[in-house]
């Protein structure tokens, strides 16, 4: 039995170095080498990539030139009876991940082992997380500007995670966000150890031609090829 646990912690401990350096060494290498960035005033649109320190999420403009506000409205989102004064929120954040454990981990204090396991183990539906903003900076935030055609192709990459109902519509899960201003909403996919929240991210970003890691399980490869 002692024999049969040490080779099991041997192979845990070597599936995890060959994760690790996986992560690394295709983190390190880029796609898209060629973009440049189109600053507003030469027809660009300014998002964000932020983060928490271990989940990155995009933060857009919420109402142009794609009016968010229409397919999110802020009266489902924004709890407004508990704003005394609403700041102006004109952006919008989204970030994806395991339903689970957006819902039950409010602080890490709240992290389960088994919804961590459950997670990494794509055994639960994603959600998908949106909030309103004053500031994109209201975490560590990083400033992209897209060309016109690079912003639709995140628009459409956005709105293809949603899970709809039968009209079209982003279907709100009945849970309270993490604060005044934020909703989670049902989602297409499922998380797993390849991807991951910081993995679809990148994705997304890939897809709209930006340039990033070949592969981002965790949000410091994004953060690096955008310096």
């Amino acid at each position: 039995m002692t024999r049969w646990l040490l080779r099991a912690a041997a192979a845990t401990l070597a599936a995890l170095a060959t994760y690790l350096l996986l992560a690394v060494a295709l983190g390190l290498l880029p796609v898209n080498r060629d973009f440049r960035p189109t600053p507003p005033e030469a027809g660009g649109v300014t998002v964000y990539l932020r983060t928490n320190g271990v989940h990155a999420e995009l933060v857009l403009p919420a109402a142009a030139p794609y009016d968010w506000r229409l397919e999110l409205p802020p009266g489902d989102v924004v709890d407004a009876a508990r704003l005394a004064a609403p700041p102006p929120l004109a952006w919008i954040a989204f970030g994806w991940g395991d339903r689970e454990f957006f819902i039950r981990t409010r602080t890490w204090r709240d992290l389960r082992p088994g919804t961590a396991v459950s997670a990494l183990l794509g055994l639960g539906p994603a959600a998908m997380h949106v909030e309103y903003l004053a500031r994109p900076q209201d975490y560590r935030a990083q400033r992209i500007d897209l060309s016109a055609g690079q912003y639709l192709r995140l628009v459409e990459g956005l709105r293809g995670g949603f899970a709809r109902d039968g009209v079209g519509r982003p279907r709100r899960i009945d849970e309270p966000g993490y604060f005044d201003t934020d909703a989670f909403y049902e989602a297409t996919g499922r998380y797993t150890l390849r991807l991951t929240c910081n993995e679809w991210i990148r994705r997304l970003l890939a897809g709209a031609g930006v340039r990033t890691a070949a592969w981002s399980p965790f949000e410091a490869a994004l953060f690096w090829h955008l310096r």
